[in-house]
């Protein structure tokens, strides 16, 4: 569940408490518009000048109701979320980092990636380009009093502007995300990271002293 980047030399994809391979849409480093996506810009004489080369995170604990999501077969997993199981690919074919195919039907004439799919409605291509660099960790406290699982995921993403980032998706997974059922969001915030310090300076020098 933890070899991802930064925690290994060989990082793979990690896996959730669903048991689903998740971050395989994140922007990658060596994307021409990795930086615009996940750094704030220069903004000369703008009020948010002290954020250049920072990121904003948001940060939800999201519990996830396991019982309920288990007594799902995988087949309905699969579709619920718009990919594979058991190596992430996405319903249309091909591998993990093959890019999903949202036109495509079966033999029934059904998208074979459901419109209501997880995967399709926080796809950038479903949300104008938005996108966002996800680094989620997995929790488990035990059991809850209702005798439930209290585990799931503390979702942190990363990104230049959320209004331009998180929240034009999480708009449109609030209007019909087949995964939402099996969902409670407990907890959220809205963090401003400053950017890194030059020799000589502190972390947060520019808003601290402007």
């Amino acid at each position: 569940f933890n070899r991802t980047p930064g925690a290994t030399a060989r990082p793979m994809t990690a896996r959730n408490l669903m048991g689903q391979i998740d971050g395989t849409g994140n922007p990658k480093q060596t994307d021409e518009d990795f930086d615009r996506r996940v750094f704030v810009p220069a903004s000369p004489g703008k009020p948010q000048e002290w954020m250049e080369g920072g990121s904003y995170a948001v940060v939800r604990r999201i519990r996830m109701l396991l019982d309920d999501w288990e007594k799902l077969p995988v087949e309905r997993q699969e579709r619920v979320i718009g990919r594979r199981k058991a190596d992430g690919a996405p319903l249309s074919g091909g591998t993990e980092t093959t890019e999903m195919d949202l036109d495509k039907a079966g033999p029934d004439g059904r998208l074979v990636i459901p419109d209501n799919a997880h995967a399709r409605i926080s796809s950038p291509e479903k949300n104008g380009g938005a996108a966002m660099l996800r680094r989620p960790f997995s929790f488990h406290d035990g059991i809850a009093e209702d005798g439930t699982p209290d585990a799931g995921l503390l979702f942190v993403c990363w990104q230049a502007d959320p209004f331009r980032g998180f929240v034009p998706v999480q708009r449109k997974l609030d209007r019909g995300d087949a995964l939402s059922p099996f969902l409670r969001h407990e907890a959220s915030g809205v963090f401003a990271v400053p950017g890194g310090a030059a020799e000589g300076e502190y972390v947060g020098q520019r808003l601290l002293e402007s």
